[in-house]
């Protein structure tokens, strides 16, 4: 199931990403031979005026064939022969569309179901249930210290305890409760993935938006999201998050079984992140992907031309790192399951 629900999030993600570079195309009568819906062996197409429509057998994404991309395809209108603003378009149409996608998910969630506003402060909003142990916070308890550390945010909860040493043994948390003073002596629980946590979650409330504020707060929430992915690849170029932190096709799997579990609107959720993900990824300026083709679109925008034949040797060099880096990747998720 969990192998199910990932295979239609990423493809959804990727057909959206391609259907970008198709629309774009098709909007400036570029030739496009097939739009396709999956990979594999076709399971149905239909062959329209310009252009093919397939299904195909594997439901992963899908692909376009836009004409005129190779250097020695010498189409009429192809995509060599447009000018470099068009093309900036068509190759930033993907990445645009995913951006859409997440931007859209976001705005939904608002519409529908508000803002999740949290309290700051370090007040206990709910219990989380854990079979066999028994919880000895209650809502409104204020923490206030976790083990002689002292505790003024709810973001210095998880601070304090990721700090604590042997985290199997109770640990004392002064907290405020009804307006009294009181030592909890607590044993801290452990996820699948080896981290150790309270057991709380933070007081929140949920404030409606209408229409256009929604549009808004999504807009904020979306750039909220976009910086912290962003910083994610920061720290990934500058080696600053360790191999266990990086999650490739299997990580993805795991991560959206895990979203499942807590119902459809996580999994929604996941899928507007990863959204922002993939597009971000792709716009990064590395060779053979839309922000490395998009340099060299620049470039010649502002005069400096490169031959096309050192562009597709580029560009071939790219892809083979990439395809080096999706092995290292997807060992590296093998590796992270087998230690969980």
């Amino acid at each position: 199931m969990r192998i199910l629900l990932s295979l239609l999030v990423l493809g959804i993600i990727i057909l959206i990403h391609e259907l970008g570079h198709f629309l774009s195309a098709k909007f400036f009568k570029i030739p496009v031979s097939e739009f396709a819906i999956g990979m594999g062996p076709e399971v149905y197409t239909y062959e329209g005026e310009k252009t093919k429509y397939a299904f195909r057998s594997i439901p992963i994404g899908g692909f376009v064939n836009i004409e005129g991309m190779e250097i020695d395809d010498n189409t009429e209108g192809g995509f060599n022969k447009r000018s470099p603003f068009v093309r900036f378009v068509v190759l930033f149409a993907g990445v645009f569309m995913n951006f859409l996608l997440a931007y859209l998910i976001v705005f939904g969630m608002t519409m529908s179901s508000g803002e999740v506003i949290v309290n700051p402060n370090a007040v206990v909003g709910n219990i989380v249930e854990i079979e066999n142990r028994n919880n000895l916070f209650k809502n409104g308890d204020i923490i206030l210290e976790i083990e002689g550390k002292k505790i003024d945010k709810w973001e210095d909860i998880r601070t304090a305890v990721s700090s604590l040493e042997n985290k199997d043994t109770p640990k004392k948390v002064v907290i405020q409760r009804e307006g009294n003073t009181e030592t909890l002596t607590v044993n801290l629980n452990k996820d699948e993935n080896g981290r150790y946590y309270l057991g709380i979650v933070p007081e929140y409330k949920v404030e409606k938006y209408g229409f256009f504020e929604s549009l808004k707060i999504s807009f904020q929430e979306f750039l909220g999201i976009f910086r912290e992915i962003l910083n994610g690849f920061k720290m990934i170029a500058t080696g600053n998050i360790s191999r266990d932190e990086i999650s490739g096709p299997i990580g993805i799997v795991n991560i959206v079984g895990e979203a499942s579990k807590y119902g459809f609107i996580s999994i929604i959720w996941i899928m507007a992140v990863l959204s922002i993900n993939v597009g971000i990824f792709n716009l990064l300026p590395f060779p053979a992907l839309d922000g490395g083709r998009i340099i060299f679109v620049i470039l010649e925008i502002f005069g400096i031309k490169v031959n096309k034949k050192i562009e597709e040797r580029v560009h071939q060099v790219g892809i083979l790192i990439l395809f080096i880096l999706i092995i290292f990747i997807t060992t590296n998720d093998f590796f992270n399951l087998s230690r969980g």
